[in-house]
């Protein structure tokens, strides 16, 4: 049997019992998806690539002891909700081959996923509208609309550098006050949707 044709959750049980060539096939079939979505997320190739990455590793790391409770698809995306948060509230990523690198989402319910969004969203406002008010600006343009630079730019007679800048430092600044907040360490072990925008 040809393993293109078999579905997602068919090819993860063949990776659970180590078979190289399913997950070869489930990274091609996913990465470019799972990639864009980093993309639109963060606005930035080498980190989005990075994340994506995490997951896959994690994914094969964690093959014979994850259990999905739904499609892997929906595992796959959330897993990259969850790398995008865990790189926006660590400024210096985490090698690959670091034990921190990888994902523990074997313990959260559904219920749990949700109240954390909900909270994570909450926080993440809150620390937005603390922003300085061009600041603020950059961010929702890019973020929240999902515009480049160069429109940001030009949308408000801006340099593009000026641009970069502001992100950069409405970025830190966010950082900050999520790795402050408790709520992060508490997370580490669930599955976390966010940056669903």
């Amino acid at each position: 049997m040809k393993y293109k044709y078999l579905t997602d959750n068919d090819l993860f049980q063949r990776v659970a019992n180590d078979d190289a060539a399913a997950y070869e096939i489930l990274y091609n079939r996913y990465w470019e998806p799972l990639f864009l979505y980093a993309f639109k997320c963060l606005r930035l190739t080498a980190p989005a690539k990075d994340v994506v990455q995490d997951v896959f590793i994690g994914l094969w790391k964690r093959r014979s002891s994850l259990v999905l409770s739904g499609a892997l698809r929906s595992y796959l995306f959330a897993a990259v909700r969850y790398e995008i948060l865990r790189s926006i509230a660590q400024p210096q990523p985490a090698p690959l081959h670091d034990s921190q690198a990888t994902m523990d989402l074997s313990a959260a319910t559904d219920t749990d996923d949700r109240l954390h969004e909900k909270e994570l969203k909450r926080l993440l406002a809150t620390a937005v509208e603390r922003l300085p008010f061009k600041m603020k600006q950059v961010y929702t343009l890019s973020r929240h609309h999902h515009k480049t630079i160069a429109e940001i730019a030009s949308e408000l007679s801006l340099s593009e550098q000026t641009v970069k800048n502001q992100l950069s430092k409405a970025l830190t600044r966010l950082r900050a006050e999520l790795r402050e907040a408790t709520l992060i360490p508490a997370l580490v072990p669930g599955i976390i949707f966010f940056f669903n925008n």
